[in-house]
């Protein structure tokens, strides 16, 4: 390399350097999108809008599957929740039933709080003519500040037990 083009690139150092870290970014960006929409990335950095969801009541019921809980809200506003009972490794779509918790308090979205709060009882409506599901899940939809999207999380899962 001539001592005229070292004298440039020293010359023009912090350019080049600006115009690598721009590139750079620019390749990565999909990347950082995906990973900052993650649930991992959501619970490091306070985006999710529950923690500490824990299940206090399971029971098998001729309707389906009953459970209770509690949970902390963090925030956003709730939107809905879906079920999936899973059998032989397919998913399939269940109702939720959630108005028993409906008779006990108000419903709708439960306001943010550092404590933990009751959530259920709901039942996982599976009739019990239908094959046994192995599992279950429960996926809360909720609507966040500065967010277009609805955000969709993983609540609760767990083996369906009983029956």
């Amino acid at each position: 390399m001539s001592d005229h083009i070292k004298g440039a690139i020293r010359a023009n150092r912090l350019p080049i350097w600006v115009l690598a870290a721009i590139t750079v970014l620019a390749v990565a960006e999909p990347w950082i999108r995906q990973a900052q929409s993650s649930r991992p990335w959501r619970d490091f950095t306070g985006q999710t809008p529950f923690v500490a969801v824990t299940v206090t009541s399971s029971s098998v019921t001729p309707e389906g599957l009953q459970l209770m809980g509690d949970m902390i809200k963090r925030r956003c506003e709730y939107r809905g929740l879906a079920a999936y009972v899973v059998i032989g490794g397919t998913s399939y779509r269940a109702v939720v039933d959630t108005s028993a918790e409906e008779e006990l308090r108000p419903p709708g979205s439960r306001p943010p709080n550092r404590l933990k709060q009751p959530w259920g009882p709901w039942e996982i409506v599976w009739p019990a003519d239908k094959a046994i599901p192995e599992r279950y899940e429960l996926w809360a939809y909720h609507q966040c500040p500065r967010e277009k999207t609805v955000q969709v999380n993983l609540f609760v899962e767990g083996k369906w037990e009983g029956r």
